[in-house]
Formats: C-alpha cells, sequence, structure tokens
C-alpha cells in the first residue's frame, strides 16, 4: 500500500495533459494583443503605431521575464541527501549511530558509507509573488509610441506622445516533486541522481491603459481600444492562464569527503544538471548547467556547524521564443552557512542562511528604463520634455538574494525519517516567493 501511495505523484507527473500553449509564448501573446490586436479599432493608420512597440516587448521583454521564472524554477535547490545513519569505522566495522540528521537546503562533509545507499523524496510549492520586493500582480511596462518620422524624437507629432500601460497582475505557482537516490561506493565517495518532477501555472488578468495625451490636449483620442474620438474606451483586460507539467533537469550528483585528520571534515561536491526539462515550459533551462562546492562541517557535541561555498554554472538562458536575443549570463556563486542541532533522540533541528549572487547582469536590467518625449503645452505656446519610466519594477543589478533556511528532520528509526522546511527571503532580490515550504521522507539501507 505505502509504495502504491509513493507512486501516485509520479503517475499524476507522467500522464498530465500538455498546456493548450507553450508557456513561454504567454507574454508574447499578451502584448500582441494589447498592442496590436486590441487597438484595431482606433482610427486608419494608427492602429499600427505600436507594432514596433510590440517587436520590442516580444523580442526582449519577453525573453527577460521568461529567463526569470524559468531560472527560479527549474534551478530551485534541491534539497540535502540525508544520510540518516552515519557510521562509525574506527574499530574495522560499521557501527550505526543515530546523530543529528544533517542539514536541509546545505551540505555537511559527510558521506554515506561503503554501499550504503539513502532513497527519498521532497515536495516544494513555489508562489512567486514578489518581483525585487513588489508584488508581482502589480509590475507594469510602458509602450512608447512609433516614431513616426524618423527623427529620433518623439514628441514633435502630438499623437507620439501617447503611450500604453500594462499592468501584468502576475500570478505564477510551482509544485515540485524529487524523487532522489545515493549510494556510497567508497567510505568517502558518495554519488546520487535527483529526478524532478515539475508542475508551473502562470496566471493572471492583465489590465492596459491608454495614456492619451492627445485626448488630453485637444480632447481626441487618435489610440484608443473602443467607442469613438470624442468617447473613447481607454483600457482593457486580458485574462491568460496556461500550465504544463513534467519532468524537470535531472541532478547527477557525486560527494567526496577527503581523508583527512582533524576536527573538521572536508568534501567536495559535483552536481550537474542535465536539461531533460522542457525550457519551452519552464520545467528546465534548456542548457547544461554545472556547480561545483567546497564543503567543510565540524561536530561538537551534538551540534554541528558546517559551511558551503560554490560556483554554479548555467550554461545559457537564451530566448526560446526564436527571437535573436542573445543570451543571458546566470552563472552564480552560492554560499551556506549555518547549524544542525540534536534536540533529542531522532530530532534534528536545522538552520542556514542561503546566498545565491548572480555573476550577471539580470535580463531586466538589460533593457531601456526610460524615454523622453516632447510635449507642447498651452496650445503650443510652451514645450516641455518628460522623462517616462518604461517599468516600475525597481533597479535590481545583478539579483542578489539572501535567504534563511529553517526546519527539522525526525528519524523514526536508525532508516526512517521525514523532514519540514520553510525558506524565507531575506532580501528583496530576485523573482521570489514569500515562504517556500517543503517536505519530505528518506530511507537508508
Amino acid at each position: 500500500m505505502k509504495a502504491r501511495f509513493a507512486l501516485v505523484p509520479l503517475l499524476v507527473a507522467l500522464t498530465v495533459t500538455p498546456a493548450s500553449a507553450q508557456l513561454n509564448q504567454v507574454f508574447s501573446d499578451l502584448f500582441n494583443t494589447f498592442l496590436t490586436e486590441r487597438l484595431s479599432l482606433s482610427p486608419g493608420e494608427h492602429a499600427d503605431h505600436f507594432v514596433p512597440a510590440a517587436e520590442t516587448a516580444v523580442g526582449r521583454l519577453t525573453p527577460a521575464l521568461n529567463s526569470l521564472i524559468a531560472g527560479n524554477v527549474a534551478a530551485f535547490p534541491l534539497s540535502a541527501t540525508a544520510t540518516g545513519v552515519t557510521f562509525d569505522f574506527s574499530t574495522g566495522q560499521p557501527v550505526t549511530v543515530l546523530e543529528s540528521q544533517g542539514p536541509i537546503f546545505a551540505e555537511s562533509a559527510n558521506t554515506l558509507g561503503r554501499r550504503r545507499i539513502n532513497v527519498g523524496a521532497n515536495y516544494t510549492y513555489l508562489s512567486l509573488n514578489r518581483l525585487r520586493g513588489m508584488p508581482a500582480e502589480d509590475v507594469s511596462f510602458v509602450f512608447v509610441h512609433e516614431d513616426v518620422d524618423g527623427n529620433g524624437v518623439l514628441g514633435n507629432i502630438p499623437f507620439e506622445a501617447d503611450a500604453i500601460n500594462v499592468r501584468m497582475g502576475l500570478d505564477v505557482n510551482a509544485n515540485i516533486f524529487a524523487l532522489f537516490a545515493t549510494y556510497g561506493l567508497t567510505d568517502n565517495l558518495d554519488v546520487g541522481v535527483a529526478l524532478p518532477f515539475v508542475s508551473v501555472s502562470v496566471e493572471g488578468t492583465a489590465e492596459a491603459t491608454v495614456d492619451s495625451r492627445t485626448f488630453t490636449q485637444s480632447g481626441a483620442a487618435i489610440h484608443l481600444f473602443g467607442g469613438d474620438v470624442q468617447n473613447p474606451i481607454l483600457t482593457a483586460e486580458e485574462d491568460y492562464s496556461e500550465s504544463a507539467s513534467g519532468v524537470g533537469d535531472v541532478s547527477l550528483r557525486a560527494k567526496y569527503r577527503f581523508p583527512i585528520e582533524a576536527v573538521y571534515d572536508i568534501a567536495a561536491l559535483l552536481d550537474v544538471r542535465l536539461p531533460t526539462g522542457n525550457d519551452e515550459d519552464f520545467l528546465g533551462t534548456g542548457s547544461l548547467g554545472v556547480g561545483f562546492s567546497l564543503i567543510t562541517s565540524a561536530k561538537i557535541g551534538n551540534f554541528t556547524p558546517h559551511a558551503n561555498v560554490g560556483y554554479r554554472y548555467r550554461g545559457s538562458d537564451s530566448d526560446s521564443t526564436g527571437a535573436d536575443t542573445g543570451d543571458f549570463n546566470r552563472d552564480a556563486i552560492s554560499l551556506a552557512l549555518g547549524f544542525d542541532q540534536q534536540l533529542a533522540n531522532g530530532l534534528t533541528f536545522a538552520v542556514d542562511f542561503l546566498g545565491d549572487f548572480n555573476l550577471g547582469d539580470d535580463p531586466l536590467d538589460l533593457l531601456p528604463t526610460s524615454v523622453d518625449i516632447i510635449e507642447e503645452r498651452n496650445n503650443g505656446e510652451a514645450t516641455v520634455t518628460r522623462n517616462l519610466e518604461l517599468t516600475n519594477v525597481p533597479d535590481g543589478g545583478a539579483d542578489r538574494t539572501l535567504s534563511l533556511s529553517v526546519g527539522a528532520r525526525y528519524a523514526f528509526s536508525e532508516r526512517f525519517q521525514v523532514l519540514g522546511n520553510v525558506l524565507v527571503p531575506l532580501n528583496n532580490g530576485g523573482l521570489r516567493s514569500n515562504v517556500v515550504p517543503t517536505i519530505g521522507a528518506a530511507a537508508t539501507f
């Protein structure tokens, strides 16, 4: 019965119906709807004046948004391999010792021991509802008019001062179910594999508003979503909802504990992420990722501090929409500093401070932030230059993220254990969840 229950999430993930549209097309469709299709009621040729803005949105903004979401979902850290039981080989015979069960989103230098195997499953829920500290649903972008006469100046023709503001109403959620297994090849070398199954949904109600300077100045709207020039409809809404499920990027891991005589242990971890997940549906990154970390830990009674420092090559987050936009550098330095403490027999409390420091610019920071528009005031008696901000997303640099991981492991016996953990952000960098819960179970044989 237990075996059949454990297979339910796997069967659901494998038999789920594919999404009706690829997730990486959601934002392209949305921008095209507002900037071209819904403007078809504008009089005559003015309906085409936001086509260049639509092309920019599809070619540059869409890949940036796609990269943010895919990077957070597909590259979410898998929990540490739980040893459950350590083995004391000092006497020449393996003796099981039930001790502190280890960290959750960091690694200790301990290894399983020769011919030991650890298997388990974890479930994590992501609600990516904040972008650089602001609600993701309130994120908005402004699209400017075409430079009709091609002189490099917007606004010298009055209707060029019009702009369209799009509030995204964005809601992104992901469920990550990961199966993992680790095997001790030797007393000092573990190898493992993690197979994630991912379900992602992107939905919301976007709202577009025409900032009609022509209507404000002359009472006749040149660009509108409906009505007529004297009684224009300047606001339009569009619902969007797409989801996808499937296998994510498979992780192959190897950890080697250096055979040194010291009060602390040192190990090295190699983590290779294979591009097995469909990047067009945000299930994977679409490129090979390689991570290397140095790990140190020590045992002081029931207290086990640890520190990890690593470098992750994430390949390139190139645009999968077909647009020639170049690649986004998502390589990063990762840090973890924390401890696990045995509170009672079989019960371990774990705390970690996690840092992720992207080495390249964030995709959104590669986009223009503002534009100057010339406007005539008082029936042409005065001319002013208006600096128009193109987004309300705060400037985030490389979007470095700091998080606090707090959790516990409980071992029912020397072989079986369960875990619970919450991950909370400590700064406003990146596309984040307010809280990330994780639960799991593992067995060591």
